[in-house]
Formats: C-alpha cells, structure tokens, sequence
C-alpha cells in the first residue's frame, strides 16, 4: 500500500511537470484510439436511425448529381446542410462507404480533447488542462457519437473550435479573427442553428466589451455577422429558389409541434389513420429498418416524400385535417402555427413541460438509459467550477457560459433528448474539472461552500426523481 501511495504521488509530481504540449499530444491520443477502434469495431448502420438514414439519402442523390432532394425531382430542406454536404464528398471520392466518413468524424472527436484542454490550460493552468482533456477522452457517450453519422460529433468540435478562438479573439484586434469566427459560427449553423442563438450571445459580449471604443466594438461585431451570413447565405438562397422560402430548415414545425407543446402522443386505437400513410406503412416498415441492419436507407424514401406530415399522420386525425395538401414549407409554417396555440391555451402545461426538461440535462443517464460514470462524478462540481473560472477568468467564462445558456434555452423552449446534450458535454468536463481540483485542493471560501454543497443536492434529486423505477432517462 505504501508503495502504491509512493508510486501515485511520483506519477502525479510527473504530471506537474509535463509541457502544455505534451499533455495535449496525451489527450489526443487517449481520445483517439477508443474512437477509432469502436468506429472499425461497431459502426453504426445507417439504416438504425431514420436521421442518419435520411442524410445518406441526401449525400447520395448530392454525389450523383440530384441536388439536396429525397430523390430526383423530390428537393427538401428537411434536413440542415452540412452533413449530408460533406458526406457526399466522401461519397464522389470513396464511393458509398460509411467507414472514411466515420474515420474523419473520430479524428474531429478525438481533436475536441486537445482543444478542451488548451482552453483549460489558459483558464487555469496544467492540471485542469490534463484533467478536462482525459474527461473529454473517456467519456462513453462522447466516444458511442463519433461511430453514428449524426450531427453531435462536428456540431461539438465546431463550437469547441469557436470557444478556443473567442477565448483569444475577446482581447484580440485583428478583424480577420473575428470575421473567421463568424464563418465557423455559420458552419455550426448549418450542422444545427442553435448556434445562431450563440452566435447573438457572443456579438452582445464584444458590444459590451469596454476595452476598446465603441467604433471599434461595432466594427468587430459587424466582422463577426458577416462572416456567419456569408456562410449560410447559400443554403438561404437555395431554400429561397427551390422551396419558395429563405428558412433554415422545415423539421422545426414537427419539432416544435409533435415533441414540445402537444399531447398527440395520447392518441389511442380510435386515431384515423389516412389510407396513404397506411400504405406506405406497409410497403416500409419502420420496425423492420429499426431493427434490421445493413439495409439500404433507400428504403426509408416513401415515407421521407411525405415529411413533414407522416409523423403528424401517426398521431391523430385532427392534425392531419390541418396539414393535408400542404406542401413542405406550409406545413412547416401550420405546424408552428399549432404549437403557438397549444402554448397560448395551456400556459401552465407547457411551464411544466419546459422546466421538467431544463432539469432533465442533469441526469445521469445516457440516450440507452446506461448510466455515464463521467457525468456522474463531475455533476457535483459544475457550478463550483463555473464560480472558480468566473473569479480567474471572466473572459473566459463569459464564452463558456454564453454557449451552455444558448443551448439550455433551446432545451427550455422545444424539448430534451439526451443527444442534444452531447455537444456541449466538453464545456462540462472542463468546469466539472476545475471544480473538482478546487474542492480536493479544499480552502474554500464560505460563498465556494455554499455553491459545492448546495449544488451537489440539485442533481442528485433530479437523478432520483428521474430514475426511479425505469432507467430510461
């Protein structure tokens, strides 16, 4: 035993006195092998997940010539953009093969450690550099998204990548940094617009900066905005032409309707369901592509013709008598149009609903209800590591916190799925790390103890409250 304590204290004394640069090389590394083994190891079939199933159907009609479209003479802007763009360059080079796709997506994974671990490097130094960066590198679900072609993996490094240049571009001058950050704020955009809500965050904090005059604020937020429209002008402009509107995408509709403020989920054997929608059921089964691997995503194309409104069918007949010979973008606009009402007549309802599933990012568990270790243990931590970094490095909490308010506000206002979660997990590992240290360090202030110890109540209760009975988060 003693040996053993000799042997830890000599590991961590070499760990204090490791470079900056090699610790980022270690994290990159630790994340990169499990990332690539289980992408080689257990790829995730396209077929498994109608979303994934749908971007290849994209890409490929992309490689071949047939524009964004579920099929020749069939566009969409169901989707966002970026995905299915880079995937279709995988495709025209490698052919339709899934593996050299999932290889890049494990590299950008793996990246997300390094880049975790600078920022917490400039934050607070070595040890939370080395610790953020091996939470980001062990972490299970982080490590499962990098193997599925869904949008988690490249929406997380994007905005990992945005923080790490905002981090040096709040005290910067150059207006090429900013316009630069603008152009990945606009690639975030098109892989999920909650990155537009960012986006609006990040220019107020530049406008609020006082270090320069108010000329030089204005002309390093107009940078900024520029380089983001610049960048989804296109997918806009497309939109505009082919579908008849400049929107970002038509899945908001269903969004908003079917999974945030309704109770169509109630819907019982009574429900009507229209003859078309059967027959298409029939002819494609979903349980058979759910449960089948190595089928071809084709299969999934009659009912994505029908999208938006086949979920709508599957519920109950009065929103189909709303929906019905409307094409995509004003079933879009209808289905919002429904959500609003829903909110206007039950207020308190859907106060419930959003509360339950701002406190549903606190739990435990992942999207197949196993329970990740990482996020149980730095949980505890969170708010004392947002209070450290705020007392530190206020520049760089504001970037940090911008970006989690964005996101938890998206969760508040439409709902929670434990895979929206997944992009900003990193930014919890670091203040989970920074809080961790601070309190094993121990000197807490009496405003320190208060936050750790009344914090750590607020998710252990919200654990017990949702995994109680069932785990399925």
């Amino acid at each position: 035993m003693r040996k053993m304590h000799v042997r830890t204290k000599q590991f961590i004394t070499a760990m204090r006195s490791y470079s900056i640069s090699r610790i980022l090389v270690i994290v990159f590394l630790l994340a990169l092998l499990p990332r690539v083994a289980i992408t080689l190891l257990a790829p995730h079939p396209p077929s498994a997940h109608w979303d994934v199933a749908h971007d290849v159907i994209i890409a490929r009609n992309l490689a071949e010539g047939n524009g964004f479209a579920n099929e020749p003479g069939h566009p969409t802007a169901y989707r966002y953009p970026l995905i299915p763009l880079i995937l279709s360059l995988f495709f025209r080079v490698f052919g339709e093969r899934y593996i050299p796709f999932l290889l890049f997506q494990s590299i950008l994974s793996a990246l997300i450690a390094p880049i975790i671990a600078w920022i917490g490097y400039k934050a607070k130094g070595k040890q939370v550099a080395l610790l953020a960066g091996i939470l980001v590198a062990v972490n299970t679900e982080l490590i499962s998204y990098s193997r599925m072609m869904l949008t988690e993996t490249l929406f997380s490094f994007l905005i990992c990548l945005v923080a790490l240049i905002s981090i040096k571009m709040i005290n910067g001058k150059r207006i090429a940094v900013f316009f630069s950050t603008g152009i990945l704020l606009g690639l975030a955009a098109l892989c999920r617009p909650v990155a537009i809500g960012w986006g609006i965050l990040l220019a107020g904090i530049l406008l609020l900066q006082k270090k320069y005059r108010f000329q030089r604020r204005v002309t390093v937020v107009l940078a900024l905005t520029a380089g983001g429209l610049i960048t989804v002008a296109p997918w806009l402009i497309r939109n505009q032409v082919v579908m008849g509107s400049p929107e970002f995408s038509t899945s908001t509709g269903i969004t908003f309707w079917m999974f945030g403020h309704n109770d169509a989920r109630n819907s019982d054997e009574t429900t009507v369901i229209p003859e078309e929608f059967a027959r298409v059921n029939r002819e494609v089964n979903p349980r058979e592509y759910f449960s089948a691997s190595g089928v071809d995503p084709a299969r999934m194309i009659p009912i994505y013709n029908m999208e938006p409104r086949y979920q709508a069918y599957s519920f109950e007949q009065s929103v189909v008598d709303r929906i019905a010979e409307l094409d995509e973008v004003e079933a879009n606009r209808e289905l919002n149009s429904m959500a609003l009402e829903y909110i206007r007549a039950n207020p308190f309802k859907t106060l419930q609903h959003s509360v339950r599933n701002f406190f549903y990012t606190l739990t435990y568990t992942e999207m197949g209800g196993r329970m990740n270790i990482i996020l149980t243990l730095m949980m505890p931590f969170l708010l004392l590591g947002v209070y450290r970094l705020w007392k530190t490095s206020p520049d760089n909490a504001l970037i940090i916190i911008s970006c989690l308010a964005s996101m938890l506000v998206v969760h508040f206002l439409f709902y929670f799925d434990h895979r929206f979660r997944v992009p900003y997990q990193p930014f919890w590992m670091l203040l989970g790390a920074i809080g961790f240290l601070s309190a094993v360090k121990g000197n807490l202030s009496r405003t320190e103890k208060i936050l750790f110890y009344g914090w750590m109540v607020v998710p252990v209760t919200v654990n017990y409250l949702v995994l109680y009975g069932n785990q399925s988060g």
